[in-house]
């Protein structure tokens, strides 16, 4: 059976606790260290002040060594460091000794014989299972040299430091599971905004695109993350929406003419027909095809705009030579129908796009123009400039207003005309060949360069088209 992995959750707080259990245990390793060592240092002070009461207070009875016991029932009894003092001669042999040593020597011959040297160094000694420390003088009465131990046991400090290293060790168990159990609280707490985002992930997960996570409430690492996933999940929105569009629409605007086609072609095949029959036919499926062909590259580069789908290889391009080319490929078109194409303050004007596409939709909306305008009617095209406000760090932006001399839009369809396959005379689009999809698809491609078309007038007289993008007069 398999074991079900921790967690994050788990092993976040699991990692928290191993990490504060090793600080804490560290710090208290250094905090029983240091009061060891301090103690110690202590105990050897002490030792050296009750060194030098004993020493003086040896010879005191007329210059004759003798020994000093604790009064210690004088004081009422009670705790008493343990004290005990031997005397030798300089041979090694004991002259005197506190009762509680027994005759158990504390000083070796070596530690003797450095203490004749004078070397007088505080050293640790056992007796009988005690541990004590022990310092050495050398001490002259009216008669002789001896040589002096005195020490205390240590029992007390050594109690004293068993006791810190009880208290330290229970100080850290309850810390290890204090810090353990915050951690959780906090690796709770820091990972509800990430439970949130998975949850609506995962209703997003099933369909529902529409939805989108909680807007973040601060600029940190969940917040930054939060504005990404919305971020790409709008450009997945638009990615599924666009396609669906596409296939909608290519559903919508192919099987017309298709199932036209066929029905073509099944007339053609119910009888044997001459050549130059056959001929025509193929060559009105072949007109038919191309119009596909148009129709199909049209909702393929809409789809692309919509979705904002690759890299602009944005440049800096010329609106005039734009403009120019336009009005040459509806020469013929405006000629045939009695409309004259002209445009003024183009000069100098540059935009920042890639040009085949900015090319698209200068050509679409003239197209427009000259398609929905009176016979013998005109079309304008006018260039301005907006520099950017003040001394700001950006591009400005370039306008075109194309004017036409047509019939006008009424007020309630100046969006409407944006959208795919809207026609406002339906039977002229089909006779000249309109799909409905040339204002949708220069809006969209406005919009991806950061731009923008739109109706800016309409009336009886005429309609004129805004169209912006970012760009610059040259001087």
């Amino acid at each position: 059976m398999m074991r079900r992995p921790l967690s994050f959750r788990a092993r976040l707080t699991l990692r928290w606790t191993i990490a504060f259990g090793l600080l804490l245990a560290c710090a208290n390793t250094a905090v029983y260290m240091g009061v060891r060592v301090y103690a110690q240092r202590d105990l050897d002070a002490n030792l050296r002040t009750l060194a030098a009461t004993e020493i003086a207070s040896s010879t005191d009875a007329g210059g004759v060594l003798h020994l000093h016991e604790l009064p210690m029932e004088q004081l009422g009894g009670g705790d008493f460091t343990g004290k005990f003092v031997q005397y030798y001669t300089p041979d090694g042999g004991i002259v005197f000794e506190s009762p509680l040593l027994r005759g158990e020597r504390v000083l070796d011959q070596e530690h003797l014989a450095r203490t004749l040297r004078g070397d007088h160094r505080m050293s640790t000694v056992s007796i009988a299972g005690r541990r004590g420390r022990v310092i050495t003088a050398q001490i002259r009465d009216a008669s002789a040299p001896y040589v002096a131990a005195i020490g205390i046991f240590t029992d007390q400090l050594d109690a004293l430091l068993a006791r810190l290293a009880w208290v330290l060790v229970g100080v850290w168990i309850v810390g290890l599971a204090a810090t353990a159990w915050i951690g959780l609280l906090l690796a709770s707490s820091a990972l509800e905004p990430i439970d949130r985002i998975t949850t609506r992930a995962a209703r997003i997960a099933t369909g529902d695109i529409d939805m989108r996570l909680d807007p973040p409430r601060s600029d940190d690492e969940i917040g930054r993350m939060t504005r990404l996933l919305n971020e790409m999940l709008d450009r997945l929105h638009r990615v599924i929406d666009g396609s669906r569009r596409f296939a909608a629409d290519a559903s919508h605007e192919l099987r017309t003419p298709l199932t036209a086609m066929a029905g073509e072609i099944d007339v053609a095949l119910k009888r044997e027909r001459d050549p130059a029959e056959y001929r025509e036919t193929l060559q009105r499926l072949r007109d038919q095809i191309e119009g596909l062909t148009t129709v199909a590259g049209h909702l393929m580069l809409l789809a692309r705009a919509e979705e904002q789908s690759g890299e602009l290889a944005a440049q800096e391009v010329s609106i005039c030579d734009l403009v120019d080319a336009a009005c040459t490929r509806v020469g013929p078109h405006a000629a045939a129908r009695g409309i004259s194409v002209a445009h003024e303050g183009l000069e100098k004007l540059v935009a920042y796009a890639q040009p085949g596409l900015l090319a698209r939709v200068i050509e679409n909306v003239l197209v427009n123009a000259v398609q929905y305008n009176r016979e013998g009617g005109a079309v304008r095209v006018t260039g301005f400039d907006e520099p950017a406000p003040g001394d700001a760090w950006e591009a400005g932006r370039v306008r075109l207003e194309v004017t036409d001399t047509g019939h006008g839009i009424p007020p309630e369809d100046w969006e409407r005309v944006f959208d795919r396959f809207y026609r406002r005379e339906p039977s002229r689009s089909r006779r000249t060949g309109g799909a409905g999809l040339g204002l949708a698809l220069s809006r969209a491609i406005a919009t991806w360069h950061g731009g923008s078309v739109r109706v800016r007038a309409s009336s009886d007289a005429g309609t004129t088209f805004e169209l912006v993008f970012p760009g610059q007069r040259q001087p």
